[in-house]
């Protein structure tokens, strides 16, 4: 897992700022006193967060948020929910809560476990009856989530930050300072552990094997092929055989499979940071 940029453009938000994000919002607010005071959203009608996911798999380069494998390997890609919509239902249209997944990740893991070590961010408070007026109807609704467009990282961080959710936000934490690698020759697999002694590194850590299985037999495997492969360039280039030329290409190859658009990028980066071939 690494950390994503999330785009804040609105012709990248289609229907999730504006007017648009308004009218689900209000969609949304009315769920709520329909189904007194819970949401069911199993009804397709109400599913219409499924139009953020090309956006979405442009800002994790088409891999899972969680555990990196291209969703055209492992599984398709689902807009994941990071906080469960069946616990906060006020953030089933927000853009900020989505991820792209895969779906092993989501539904076979995830689904709606969420631990915090913290206090529950409570729902926005609403009236006991949903007011005529539609000022007021656009009022409440504004209070469900923030819009995208003019929301920003650090506030949104500030704002949920009293959970302290024990999952990593790939939006809004770096899981790079959290997380480290483990290779098992023996068994060819790489294995996630915490990265210091941190309580927050061992918090993250187990949260990522229970709730996202991302120490899950395929993906041991798949990482360990990965890095069998880096390792060997790695060896090619300290081994010292080609000329300046050549080992600059090769150097330069290898930084490139350490983009962020590169499956397993942070496993990639931790052992090339540790083969002093990326800048700590």
């Amino acid at each position: 897992m690494i950390r994503v940029a999330r785009s804040r453009q609105p012709q990248q938000l289609d229907g999730f700022t504006g007017a648009a994000l308004q009218a689900k919002l209000q969609k949304l607010m009315a769920y709520w006193y329909e189904d007194a005071g819970k949401v069911d959203f199993k009804p397709k009608a109400r599913q219409l967060w499924p139009r953020a996911k090309a956006q979405l798999k442009v800002e994790s380069s088409g891999k899972c948020a969680y555990c990196e494998a291209d969703t055209a390997v492992v599984a398709y890609g689902d807009v994941e929910h990071f906080r469960p919509k069946s616990a906060y239902w006020w953030l089933a249209y927000s853009y900020d809560n989505y991820t792209f997944s895969c779906q092993v990740c989501n539904q076979v893991y995830k689904s709606d476990n969420f631990g915090l070590a913290g206090r529950k961010l409570p729902a926005p408070p609403l009236p006991a009856a949903l007011s005529g007026e539609a000022v007021e109807r656009a009022r409440l609704a504004a209070t469900l989530c923030p819009d995208p467009a003019t929301s920003d990282d650090e506030t949104l961080a500030r704002a949920l930050a009293g959970e302290r959710a024990d999952l990593p936000h790939p939006y809004l934490e770096d899981p790079e300072l959290l997380f480290a690698w483990q290779v098992i020759p023996e068994t060819q697999e790489v294995w996630l552990i915490a990265r210091g002694d941190s309580v927050r590194a061992r918090r993250a850590v187990k949260a990522a094997e229970t709730v996202l299985g991302l120490n899950r037999t395929e993906l041991l495997r798949l990482r360990w092929n990965d890095y069998d492969e880096l390792e060997t360039l790695a060896l090619a280039l300290q081994e010292g055989r080609f000329g300046d030329v050549e080992k600059l290409k090769l150097l330069n190859r290898l930084r490139r499979y350490a983009g962020s658009d590169r499956p397993f990028a942070g496993m990639r980066r931790f052992f090339m940071r540790g083969w002093g071939l990326l800048d700590t």
